[in-house]
């Protein structure tokens, strides 16, 4: 019988990325969903898995003009903010949890991500953020526990650069298409995803292989003894 959503994320949590990743060899699916190196945390120590929830943004045709004041200023980054930020309004409509948001912004280097919706986001069930571009307000997202993976560490805003381009859609993220309801697993060594249909067995290798090294490495037949450099080796007459 196939598992449940539930039962699956669970059991994935309990695998390193390297035991997941020789899974994914052993079915031939080698090096697919691999993001590129690229991808890396905003600190050592973040790992999760969950259930992609994917978000397009594109360039924008425009950008800001010249403000006045600060109230013109705000007031524009408002309106921009509306646009790109309508994967938010959508975002806080649906069951939000054991997603991980898989953001796609082409690599540019502007703050989709920041201190405060971060934990927004977490709030409503988000386990993990994977963003093909910028995160900002990085001390702040860290004091926060924020799991944030970025391919660009920036101070510079998303808004006045890029515009909503679609939710829950195939997207390209760090080298890798990315599907809503694909596996995101993320730890120390990258982001690897698992195409949910191909889940269970990509499992199995990997608590199968986990398994088997845990007990080659703690048998006692697995070392031996080096030989006494004193001693003549077998194939060799004493001088």
């Amino acid at each position: 019988m196939p598992m449940t959503d539930q039962e699956l994320i669970r059991k994935i949590r309990k695998c390193r990325l390297a035991d997941l990743s020789d899974g994914m060899d052993a079915l031939g699916l080698v090096d697919v969903g691999a993001m590129s190196p690229e991808m890396r945390p905003l600190r050592p120590g973040i790992s999760f898995a969950g259930f992609a929830w994917t978000v397009k943004l594109v360039p924008a045709q425009r950008t800001f003009h010249p403000c006045k004041t600060v109230e013109e200023y705000m007031e524009m980054n408002g309106e921009w903010c509306s646009d790109t930020y309508t994967f938010a309004r959508i975002l806080k409509q649906e069951d939000m949890t054991d997603k991980v948001l898989v953001i796609d912004m082409g690599g540019y280097p502007g703050g989709v991500l920041g201190s405060e919706n971060t934990m927004d986001y977490k709030l409503r069930g988000v386990v993990g953020y994977v963003v093909d571009g910028g995160c900002r307000d990085s001390y702040e997202c860290n004091k926060q526990g924020a799991n944030v993976f970025c391919t660009k560490r920036t101070f510079r805003h998303v808004s006045g650069r890029m515009v909503f381009g679609g939710v829950n859609i195939p997207v390209r993220c760090a080298g890798v298409t990315v599907r809503p309801g694909d596996v995101v697993c993320a730890d120390d060594d990258g982001v690897l995803v698992i195409p949910r249909e191909r889940a269970e067995e990509v499992l199995m290798f990997a608590k199968g292989m986990r398994g088997f090294r845990h007990t080659t490495v703690r048998s006692p037949h697995r070392y031996r003894r080096a030989p006494d450099p004193r001693r003549p080796l077998p194939w060799r007459s004493p001088p």
